[in-house]
């Protein structure tokens, strides 16, 4: 395990059950994220990773157990989920852009509505946050104008507008043809390295082993196996961990 002393746990999750009539999808799950924490979260399909990341902002709601976030227990059902979505940016496989919009809109939706920025000063933040993607020139494109690349990363930054205290990724390069996979892992590269908490569910094994600092490896919709990337890669010790890094390394 990699040694987390004296870093702030910024979500703490207790005994996560998700259940789907008689699918237990999730089957307690208990894990600590720490702040500036990049953890990926790996395994087959089926295994829960995916439903594990949406009941961390509750887009699933949990069957049982506990989420704290920065100290507030969000599966408490008095708790206002939405002000704790403010700051869990999302970035899902497929983008969600408005396609009505042009780029600039979609990105200072959020803060101006529900943030109450002005839209000055939205669009300043947007902007800038544009230049930092590369895409500065796309502000006035509509989303159909763009590649599915270009899309990725407009999500990303539009979950970066509302400044968010962690990324939560759910393979979000699995709906992008091969070539422009780079150019969004590129982006959450950049990510890593300004510190940004990210917990990302991916198969894109190669980028997990380069940023990652934690890798979780999920069966069964429990944690099979976690610990930091070398380890985790170079010493595996469960059977099913071997047996899935053989197919995919």
């Amino acid at each position: 395990m990699s040694d987390n002393t004296g870093k702030q746990v910024l979500i703490s999750v207790d005994n996560l059950s998700k259940h789907f009539d008689d699918l237990h999808a999730l089957n307690g799950v208990s894990i600590d994220i720490y702040k500036g924490d990049v953890v990926f979260v790996v395994g087959p399909s089926g295994s829960g990773k995916s439903t594990f990341l949406r009941c961390l902002n509750r887009l699933e709601e949990p069957t049982g157990g506990k989420i704290i976030f920065e100290g507030i227990d969000i599966t408490d059902k008095k708790t206002d989920i939405n002000v704790y979505r403010e700051r869990m940016g999302m970035v899902f496989q497929q983008f969600n852009l408005f396609p009505h919009m042009t780029v600039l809109k979609n990105l200072i939706l959020g803060p101006v509505k529900l943030q109450h920025k002005s839209k000055e000063e939205a669009t300043k933040e947007a902007i800038a946050l544009l230049e930092r993607v590369g895409l500065a020139d796309r502000a006035n494109a509509y989303p159909n104008q763009l590649s599915g690349g270009q899309k990725q990363r407009i999500a990303i930054v539009r979950a970066l507008c509302m400044k968010p205290d962690v990324m939560l990724f759910d393979e979000p390069t699995s709906a992008l043809d091969p070539e422009m996979v780079g150019e969004v892992l590129e982006v959450m590269r950049e990510l890593a390295k300004d510190n940004m908490t990210m917990i990302v569910v991916t198969h894109e094994i190669a980028f997990a082993k380069e940023i990652a600092n934690r890798v979780i490896f999920m069966a069964d919709g429990q944690i099979e196996e976690q610990g930091n990337a070398k380890d985790f890669f170079d010493n595996p010790k469960s059977e099913r961990l071997k047996q899935f890094l053989a197919k995919v390394l």
